[in-house]
């Protein structure tokens, strides 16, 4: 009998133990991610930007908070984590993303302070350009002069010419212009657009006048210019010169291409 007890008693011992064991071992349910806004974003035209904000809930209480880029190659942390917080059992974030040129996904992480880790759902953002206006091919055009009358040929350009410097230089005045430039020569074939046509003319420090071709001999060249007249914008690539005697003087005739955006009824002028 004394026996029995014996046993029972530590039959009770064992099992307040091990009891006692399996309160102290259990942890608690790992993080509860939540953001305002997920599956796939598509965001505004031109728009690279985007504040993701969300919300943590922790038993055990949030130790850090973080954004993640989510590619092939593995997940990279973007900016700083967030890891001070008034109440760790429910945290609230906002995290501000720029830079956005493509498709991006991303995802929230928080650990809480026992070290388990739990994951928002990905969230993708689409990125849309700015739809671009195409310029059109390079169309041939003249500028002539024959001895000392008005140049021909440059009135839609919002230009004029008017004189020869001391009859060596052909002059290239600004008239009804807003603007007037010279541009790199690898413009010609780098601008293919309005908006960056349009951006190289108000980057670009105007000019008053161009001199670079010659009123006394034939040649070639390629000076890009741009102009910008009314809501019209021109890219000139000077081309060549032709320099010739005539009666009443000398007659100087500046073949150019220029390349601008259709107007609405599909002409280029």
């Amino acid at each position: 009998m004394k026996k029995f007890r014996s046993l029972f008693t530590a039959g009770l011992v064992l099992f307040a133990f091990v009891f006692t064991s399996c309160e102290d071992d259990e942890v608690s349910s790992p993080p509860l991610v939540l953001t305002t806004s997920g599956g796939e974003i598509v965001l505004a035209e031109g728009v690279g930007d985007y504040t993701l904000e969300g919300s943590v809930q922790s038993e055990a209480g949030v130790a850090e908070v973080r954004l993640l880029e989510v590619t092939d190659d593995g997940n990279f942390q973007i900016g700083g984590a967030l890891t001070s917080f008034d109440d760790p059992g429910l945290v609230s974030f906002s995290f501000a993303i720029t830079g956005i040129t493509d498709t991006m996904v991303v995802r929230v992480e928080a650990i809480d302070v026992e070290f388990q880790a739990s994951y928002s759902d990905d969230i993708t953002f689409i990125y849309t350009p700015v739809e671009e206006t195409p310029l059109t091919e390079a169309v041939a055009a003249t500028w002539e002069r024959v001895g000392g009358s008005d140049g021909t040929g440059l009135d839609m350009f919002g230009l004029k010419w008017i004189l020869n410097q001391k009859t060596t230089k052909a002059v290239i005045t600004k008239e009804d212009a807003d603007k007037f430039v010279q541009l790199d020569e690898a413009a010609w074939d780098e601008i293919e657009t309005l908006e960056s046509l349009a951006e190289a003319l108000e980057d670009t420090e105007g000019i008053e006048d161009y001199r670079g071709v010659s009123a006394t001999d034939s040649g070639t060249y390629s000076d890009v210019l741009g102009t910008k007249i009314g809501d019209r914008h021109f890219l000139i690539l000077v081309r060549e010169a032709t320099v010739t005697s005539v009666d009443v003087g000398t007659k100087v005739i500046i073949d150019i291409s220029y390349k601008t955006v259709e107007d609405e009824e599909g002409d280029v002028e």
